[in-house]
């Protein structure tokens, strides 16, 4: 009996844990028209959706991932072109419904990002001194940037906050071989334990 219910608890886990369901999109330009609102109209099997993209129209890949329940979100990708493709291309996100119809924009997340279990998005970069890291959702019909992000000072000072209520903050230098850790919360950027940007550190 124990083990046919350790079977079954698997079983439901393997299910509420499934992939995404996705599905490529036929991609047919709606027309060169500057009054229009459509630039193209895409399709698959289960539906039809038409929305505004006058820059990419179907040099893009576009793919529809169903909404994991009731309460998710249906979206369209769309891909940057390979001739699009660079340190600062991005994936276009659509908003849709399960019946099809327009496809209103919603946000944009890197290229470069890596999907996380649970459908959250994440992103490591280099620019200057720093080493960023990002994470992204796709909730409500938007795309959110989550905070505090994470940084990590591998070049130069800046000035951060020893503590979040610090009153003032202090410059501090990071290099390749001492890194400094730091959040971000939009307003102000705070030291933070190494340990937390453990992950980023392999990227040095």
């Amino acid at each position: 009996m124990i083990r046919l219910l350790i079977l079954s608890f698997f079983i439901y886990s393997d299910a509420v844990w499934s992939d995404p369901i996705e599905h490529k999109l036929l991609c047919k330009d709606a027309g060169e028209d500057p009054d229009s609102a459509v630039g193209v109209v895409l399709s698959f099997e289960g539906g039809i959706f038409s929305l505004e993209n006058p820059d990419r129209r179907c040099k893009s890949e576009y793919v529809y991932r169903e909404a994991l329940d009731a309460l998710g979100d249906s979206v369209i990708f769309s891909y940057p072109a390979s001739d699009d493709m660079g340190l600062n291309a991005q994936v276009m996100i659509f908003a849709v419904s399960a019946k099809g119809g327009e496809a209103g924009y919603i946000g944009s997340i890197p290229a470069s990002a890596t999907e996380l279990e649970g459908g959250s998005y994440k992103n490591v970069q280099q620019s200057g001194g720093s080493i960023y890291e990002s994470i992204y959702r796709i909730s409500g019909g938007k795309v959110l940037t989550l905070t505090p992000s994470k940084e990590l000072i591998v070049s130069g000072e800046q000035c951060v906050y020893k503590e979040k209520n610090s009153s003032a903050c202090q410059r501090v230098r990071g290099s390749f071989k001492h890194p400094v850790c730091i959040f971000d919360d939009g307003e102000r950027k705070v030291l933070a334990d190494a340990s937390e940007c453990a992950d980023m550190s392999e990227n040095l």
